[in-house]
């Protein structure tokens, strides 16, 4: 009887500590990366009174049942979006790290936590709910003073030390000095051409190339040819197109210009001036010129040729209209050493079928340059030459005395060498002159906008100057068993030596990244909400209250049946 009496009492203590646990999911419903509880029982050892033999059982009396465990359900929450940017959710396994704050400094201690309701102190700590610190490592600064994560290439850890996360010393990055200049740009090799600038002097530039003052291809061919007359028409000299010019023939309009100067004699200059061709009497007497036809007419070059075919009186100048050739201009900025903007054009003319010039200029005017000019060649289907090497321009700016170097990436790639892909940068397709993508390294000096969380758990500033830089990293946790944390309050668990092995855990091994390990990915802007579920609770409530209604049974049975044996005497 009072075994009974003894069994019932003692399982009415386990009921109630069943019911405790539920009530305090119930009262954690709403909290933010709250676990549940869930209590198990165990029987206790059976009283023997009879052992087994062949033919008999054991006789048993159970002595009632006792708690065996409370065990934390490490189950997924629900994962609620949030407004603030550094809210963050883990989507998987692992905890977030945060400085325990009875630790020494000397010996850091950590407690883990699934709530990732975090925000920035006065001091720039990154805090959690409570004020503890997180932990994680922050960046170092590169060559160009720019927060950089330096990493483990095998274990994606950084290689700096874990510490407390705080932004302080990110607030503003400097001014980056611009040291090249990169884009994919396109060259009409076509006859269909919009873009044209004037012919440059002294620029070997073929015939065929030339267009006429509205963009039309002059189609000069083999053998075209015309008369020039420097006396009035008593002297002709006959000028002959050919691509392999002999002697007295032009191929270019440098060759051309030649050929005149020769035959005109040193009264007069013949030149290439503002795209025209231009004559200038240095005599003392008029110069009279005509111009006409020949045994093979190109009635487009006699009509640039025509204003030539006039008296030029002493000390003035005569010209044909204005030669063009195909052309285009990228337009691109790059930044000083104390981050001011400046405008630089890569002008590219073309100069033969294949081949092209460029000019590196500031059209502002606002410094010089050298080694700004050279030339490109392409095959025919369009791509860079594959010896074709980017070149350096050294540019001195006003103000400065000191030039800075500025690569001018012909090859859209990482050095400005050819890659393996001759279609990278510069092309010449038959297609429309357009510039369809260019950058360059420099920036301004920038101050922090805002900071993000991404899911490899990088903070990354975003500052002024349009640069994204991660300048800290989240430590996870992640542990072999991790129900064998220790509550701690505040939603924070404490390490106990049931997590993992004793190495592990001396050497704090349990410590990593996002997305590595066994670790899952953190949410920004998410919150993951407590894995309570009403439902089961009140499910599991009700059957513990029976439980603890059937144990208050069998002590009130028990205590009758012990008052019926003491009445027996009487």
């Amino acid at each position: 009887m009072l075994r009974a009496l003894y069994t019932s009492s003692n399982s009415l203590l386990d009921q109630q500590t069943s019911i405790d646990c539920i009530s305090s999911n119930v009262a954690n419903v709403n909290t933010v990366g709250f676990k549940k509880t869930r209590a198990t029982f165990e029987d206790i050892l059976s009283q023997t009174i009879q052992h087994g033999t062949i033919s008999k059982n054991p006789m048993q009396v159970g002595l009632g049942a006792k708690l065996a465990s409370t065990d934390t359900i490490m189950n997924q929450g629900e994962i609620l979006p949030t407004e603030n940017p550094t809210d963050v959710a883990m989507e998987g396994d692992g905890f977030f790290t945060v400085l325990n704050p009875t630790s020494k400094q000397d010996e850091p201690s950590y407690l883990f936590t699934r709530a990732g309701n975090f925000t920035f102190d006065a001091e720039d700590n990154l805090v959690a709910a409570n004020g503890d610190f997180v932990v994680g490592w922050l960046a170092q600064q590169n060559e160009n003073g720019y927060p950089e994560l330096q990493v483990d290439e095998n274990t994606q850890i950084p290689t700096t030390p874990i510490q407390a996360i705080n932004i302080k010393d990110y607030h503003s990055i400097p001014a980056i000095a611009s040291t090249h200049i990169k884009f994919k740009a396109n060259l009409n090799g076509g006859n269909d051409i919009k873009e044209f600038t004037k012919v440059s002097p002294n620029a070997n530039t073929d015939f065929n190339i030339l267009l006429n003052q509205k963009g039309e291809d002059l189609n000069i061919k083999n053998g075209d040819n015309f008369q020039i007359s420097y006396d009035g028409g008593t002297t002709w000299h006959t000028y002959t197109y050919s691509p392999s010019p002999a002697a007295g023939e032009f191929s270019t309009l440098d060759e051309l210009v030649n050929l005149m100067q020769t035959d005109i004699g040193s009264n007069a200059k013949v030149s290439v001036e503002d795209g025209k061709i231009t004559i200038t009497n240095n005599s003392s007497s008029n110069l009279n010129i005509k111009v006409q036809s020949a045994t093979q007419d190109n009635d487009t070059l006699l009509t640039m040729l025509a204003s030539l075919s006039q008296t030029v009186q002493p000390n003035s100048s005569i010209a044909s209209q204005t030669f063009n050739v195909p052309s285009h201009t990228v337009e691109s900025t790059f930044y000083d050493i104390n981050g001011n903007k400046h405008k630089i054009d890569i002008t590219f003319k073309k100069t033969q079928p294949n081949k092209w010039s460029y000019t590196v200029t500031l059209p502002d005017n606002d410094g010089t340059i050298a080694n700004n000019t050279g030339s490109v060649e392409f095959d025919n289907d369009g791509g860079l030459n594959q010896n074709t090497k980017s070149p350096t321009v050294s540019i001195t700016l006003q103000g400065q005395t000191e030039p800075m170097n500025l690569l001018i990436n012909l090859w859209n790639t990482e050095d400005g060498n050819y890659q393996g892909n001759k279609y990278s940068g510069l092309t010449q397709f038959a297609l429309p002159s357009g510039t369809s993508y260019q950058t360059q390294d420099g920036s301004p000096a920038g101050e922090i906008k805002k900071v993000s969380i991404d899911q490899d758990g990088n903070i990354n500033a975003s500052y002024s100057n349009g640069k994204t830089v991660s300048i800290a990293k989240l430590a996870i946790s992640h542990f072999t068993n991790p129900q064998g944390l220790k509550r701690v309050g505040d939603t924070m668990f404490a390490i106990t030596a049931n997590v993992d092995p004793q190495d592990v855990i001396e050497s704090k091994g349990y410590i990593g990244v996002a997305n590595q390990g066994g670790r899952g990915s953190v949410l920004s802007s998410k919150l993951e909400m407590s894995n309570v579920d009403l439902a089961e609770e009140f499910t599991d409530m009700i059957v513990f209250q029976r439980g603890f209604q059937a144990n208050a049974k069998g002590v009130t049975t028990a205590d009758e049946i012990i008052q019926t044996a003491i009445q027996l005497k009487r």
